[in-house]
C-alpha cells in the first residue's frame, strides 16, 4: 500500500498561505459573536462546505474531466485534503451574513450572486498562490454557476435544519 505524502515535492508558498488562510478563517468563525441557537447547526454548516468542496472537486477537478490540480500537482497528498478545510468558514459566514442582515425575497437571489462574485474573487487569488492549476481549458469563471449552485443549496439545507431543530 503507497502511503499518501504531505506534499507533493516540498513545503512552499502555496503551502504556507493556505494554512495562514484556514487559521484566519477559523478565528473569525470562532470571534463572529454567536447567532445560531444550536451547536449542531454551525457543525452542520461547516460540515456542508467542506464535504460540498470535495464531492464536486473530486468530480470536476479528477478523473475524466481533470480541469484542474490542487496545490502542487496531480497526485493527492495530505495538504490537498487540507484545503478542503478552507470551504467550512465560507459556508458558516456565507449563513452567518445571510442571517445577521435578514435578508429576504429578491436580496436572496443578489446576496448568492453577490456571495458567487466573490468566491470568484478569492479562486483567483488561490489560482496566483498555487492552489489551484487550471487546465484542460478550465477557465476560472466556469466556477461561477457552481458556486450559485452550492450556496443556493446550501440556504435550503440552512433552512431545513433549523426547521427540524424547532421541530425536535
Amino acid at each position: 500500500m503507497a502511503s499518501i505524502l504531505l506534499v507533493e515535492e516540498k513545503f512552499d508558498t502555496n503551502d504556507i498561505y493556505i494554512l495562514c488562510f484556514i487559521l484566519i478563517s477559523y478565528l473569525g468563525l470562532f470571534l463572529l459573536p454567536k447567532l445560531f441557537n444550536k451547536k449542531l447547526d454551525t457543525c452542520l454548516i461547516i460540515l456542508y462546505g467542506i464535504l460540498s468542496a470535495t464531492i464536486l472537486d473530486s468530480s470536476i477537478g479528477a478523473h475524466i474531466y481533470d480541469f484542474y490540480d490542487i496545490m502542487d500537482g496531480k497526485h493527492y497528498t495530505i495538504m490537498d485534503a487540507v484545503v478542503y478545510l478552507l470551504y467550512g468558514p465560507f459556508g458558516y459566514f456565507f449563513i452567518y451574513g445571510y442571517k445577521k442582515l435578514h435578508i429576504k425575497g429578491l436580496y436572496t437571489v443578489i446576496y448568492i450572486v453577490a456571495w458567487s462574485l466573490f468566491s470568484l474573487g478569492v479562486d483567483k487569488v488561490n489560482v496566483l498562490m498555487g492552489v489551484f492549476t487550471f487546465k484542460n481549458g478550465y477557465q476560472f469563471f466556469f466556477s461561477f454557476p457552481i458556486y450559485l449552485y452550492v450556496q443556493a443549496f446550501l440556504l435550503l439545507f440552512y433552512k431545513f435544519i433549523i426547521k427540524k431543530s424547532h421541530v425536535a
